[in-house]
């Protein structure tokens, strides 16, 4: 069989000297997909971190190496580009202001001539990724871990409206160029159509957020374990802190039950900034876990009655499956990726309209100490299953790259020279 060279975006949060607990979608994919590869498989991973800061100058450096899986940084000065697109007052081509970092990138790919270049999740970097495969004619997948265009837009007071539509042009882009689109579930698939891009259908398909259930402590919650909790129903959310994850709703639904008087105690896994106005109520409402790793992450799970997502807009969040992975109940918002599989799998009474609060305080009440549905639960679990799902997506880049045709004779790509570009540390 084909060994594959995958080439990715890296995460530094996913690196051996990182201090940092892994957040986000993308980045927790990134680790469990790499380690896969490594551990289980004989192809090879690349992963390549990029990192804008007051640099005087671009360096390419490789920072580890392990059998099968390498990781490099990008080292960019962001003085050359910082606003340029963000808060553009006029159109302008991000191909200009990105042409000397696609041009590295070009040729660093030219260097370690990957087999695919898989965009995990969208955003500039992955942008420039993808610019820089298509110089260098390389086949690239995508995974739509979220909708970059729906983020903007719910984010739009940071950007200017120019800056904006130039971003959605980019992620437009990904369609056009890729040779592959991955979707996590069809209702992202169909936003995405109706609102960013309309996906080639030969070129489209869907495969689930992967998640590892052998790894997670999934021990149901005892009859000792329940005597611990006392009085209080407690109710928990795990989110970074930002508009699309709606944490104004949580702490709607706190204050209210507090002024009604029901013996709920709620908390949040998330870290917000100093500066955020709603800082105070919200932790004068909410107990608040800064961060925790995927082990603290399990116990928080456990030790919740029901976890809630009232977010504005999310694909496939990971805390769905650790809440099924810990037999923790979880409600979500109709605004969620999953809601087919609740109603398909006889869970329907967990989503929630978390619009209104006392009409989702009482829904929650009715919820209060029942299981889900078995049979929800254990298609989610089969459905999910990292092994499962790695494998699809490896049959994916195999036909990739077996249907990939090279440049013709003649038309070969001039591009920087990529000697000395990377320096190992």
């Amino acid at each position: 069989m084909m060994k594959l060279k995958i080439l990715s975006i890296g995460f530094p949060t996913n690196m051996p000297d990182s201090e940092m607990v892994s957040q986000g979608g993308p980045a927790n994919f990134a680790r469990l997909f790499s380690h896969y590869i490594a551990g289980e498989t004989e192809h090879s991973w690349i992963g390549l971190m990029f990192d804008a800061g007051n640099f005087q100058s671009m360096r390419l450096v490789k920072k580890f190496s392990f059998p099968q899986r390498e990781y490099y940084k990008l080292y960019l000065p962001k003085k050359k580009f910082n606003g340029k697109i963000t808060h553009a007052k006029k159109g302008t081509k991000p191909e200009i202001v990105f042409d000397s970092v696609i041009g590295r990138v070009a040729a660093f790919i030219r260097e370690k001539k990957p087999d695919v270049v898989f965009l995990n999740g969208f955003g500039m970097f992955n942008w420039i990724l993808l610019k820089a495969a298509e110089k260098t004619k390389t086949p690239v997948v995508i995974q739509h871990a979220g909708i970059w265009t729906k983020e903007l837009r719910l984010h739009s007071h940071l950007y200017s409206l120019v800056g904006r539509r130039i971003m959605e042009g980019m992620e437009q882009e990904a369609t056009r160029l890729a040779a592959a689109e991955v979707f996590l579930n069809s209702w992202s698939r169909d936003y995405y159509a109706n609102h960013v891009a309309k996906p080639k259908e030969a070129a489209s398909s869907i495969i689930p957020l992967p998640f590892d259930f052998g790894s997670f402590d999934a021990t149901a919650k005892t009859a000792s374990d329940m005597a611990g909790a006392k009085d209080a129903f407690r109710i928990g959310i795990i989110a970074r802190w930002d508009t699309i994850k709606n944490h104004r709703a949580f702490l709607a639904l706190a204050k209210e039950s507090k002024r009604q008087g029901l013996a709920f105690e709620f908390s949040a896994v998330t870290k917000i900034p100093v500066s955020d106005t709603l800082a105070k109520d919200y932790t004068k409402n909410i107990t608040t876990i800064a961060g925790l790793n995927r082990a603290g992450v399990n116990d928080f799970c456990r030790s919740m009655d029901l976890l809630v997502l009232p977010s504005l807009f999310d694909v496939s969040p990971t805390v769905v499956l650790e809440a099924i992975a810990t037999k923790t109940p979880v409600a979500i918002s109709g605004n969620i990726g999953y809601i087919n599989d609740f109603i398909r799998g006889g869970a329907k009474g967990w989503i929630i309209d978390f619009s209104n609060v006392k009409k989702s305080l009482s829904t929650i009440k009715k919820l209060a100490g029942k299981p889900m549905p078995k049979d929800f639960q254990d298609q989610m679990r089969n459905k999910h299953g990292h092994k499962k799902v790695f494998s699809a997506y490896l049959e994916l880049f195999l036909k990739v790259a077996r249907n990939h045709k090279p440049m013709a004779p003649g038309k070969t790509l001039v591009l920087p020279a990529a000697r000395g570009l990377i320096k190992v540390v």
